[in-house]
């Protein structure tokens, strides 16, 4: 009889402690924009998922990262396949999104054929073709800003550098630190690397407007932690040395 409530007892505490569990938190991620995000034999990695992870380990919250394409991003806060989405914090995405603090500073850099110079603006490229991605915040900066500029927009940073070696387009409008990257794979010695952002942008954590602020909170007391005793840095440092 003992025995037989002794078992009970700890059937209940171990259902208890199954229902209690947190479910991890869900935070999509582009599949393929180095060195921000990328995925290796089957994982997530790089500069902005070990940002986000050092943070979340401190503020105590599992998370599972979650690779979509360029299209995939806003729809799968939407249909549910990611509770958070790690984007540019914009204007535009501010009317659907609350997003924590920065995770990473970023910004958009124009490449143009090699060896060509660096354009020393947008507004040095009056007139002519630049393209970007229409995913991103880059083509509703360019078309605010630089309305002279005859902007094409395209699926995704291939099509874009593909355009521009080709001499379809003057110049294209890509992410600063994955544009260097990906020219250098797909590319190597056709594109000139800038040296300089025209547009600085955060990265930030993401959740649909209302939806989320709890886990908002936490995750910024970890990126806080990490930025104070010099984590943020030695990840920063190793992934892209600046």
């Amino acid at each position: 009889m003992i025995g037989r409530l002794i078992g009970t007892a700890l059937l209940c505490v171990g259902l208890s402690g199954t229902q209690g569990a947190a479910e991890p938190m869900r935070i999509a991620h582009l599949r393929d924009l180095p060195p921000f995000f990328e995925v290796q034999d089957g994982k997530s990695v790089g500069l902005a998922i070990d940002i986000v992870r050092a943070a979340a380990a401190r503020a105590a919250i599992e998370v599972l990262f979650v690779p979509v394409t360029i299209e995939q991003t806003m729809p799968s806060l939407k249909d549910g396949r990611a509770d958070a989405l790690f984007t540019a914090n914009t204007p535009e995405r501010l009317q659907s999104l609350d997003f924590s603090a920065p995770a990473v500073m970023t910004g958009g850099a124009l490449y143009v054929r090699a060896p060509s110079a660096t354009p020393e603006s947008l507004a040095a490229l009056s007139g002519k073709t630049v393209v970007t991605p229409r995913v991103g915040p880059l083509a509703a900066f360019i078309q605010k800003t630089a309305p002279d500029v005859k902007l094409v927009v395209t699926a995704d940073y291939e099509e874009s550098l593909a355009r521009l070696v080709q001499g379809e387009a003057d110049a294209a409008a890509l992410n600063f630190y994955a544009g260097s990257r990906i020219a250098a794979r797909l590319s190597p010695g056709q594109v000139t690397e800038p040296r300089n952002m025209f547009y600085e942008v955060p990265l930030a954590i993401g959740v649909l407007k209302g939806q989320g602020a709890k886990l908002i909170s936490q995750l910024n007391t970890g990126l806080a932690a990490i930025r104070a005793d010099g984590t943020w840095q030695q990840i920063n440092d190793r992934w892209v040395g600046r």
